[in-house]
């Protein structure tokens, strides 16, 4: 799922906002960075992403791969929370409308990155 930002709706901070506004545009300058460098969070300062308030927090990566396993952590985070047992869904490839049967083709596939996949 993609959800496409167009109004800042919770920071009260004005230069905060402007550094989102500057980053949702691709137009960040090194002042920019110097306030998001005192936003980092260390490790002294933060025992678990799980306590409050961090386990509400946004987390910028700059990998695929770390956001895949942040996200694929808190799905199993929350699903424990829930006393449920998390549940993978593999996707059914095609390939012009046809199920894809090779199995070496299908086992590279299934390696790949989900940032590598069309859809």
């Amino acid at each position: 799922c993609v959800v496409k930002l167009t109004q800042q709706m919770r920071t009260e901070d004005s230069r905060y906002l402007q550094l989102l506004e500057c980053l949702r545009h691709e137009q960040c300058n090194y002042d920019d960075y110097e306030l998001l460098l005192t936003r980092v969070v260390g490790q002294p300062s933060v025992g678990s992403l799980c306590d409050s308030p961090w386990n509400k927090a946004s987390i910028l990566v700059f990998r695929n791969e770390v956001r895949t396993q942040l996200n694929n952590k808190a799905a199993i985070h929350n699903a424990a929370q829930l006393g449920h047992a998390p549940i993978v869904c593999i996707a059914q490839d095609t390939c012009n409308g046809k199920p894809i049967e090779d199995p070496i083709l299908v086992k590279k596939l299934l390696e790949l990155s989900d940032s590598k996949t069309e859809h």
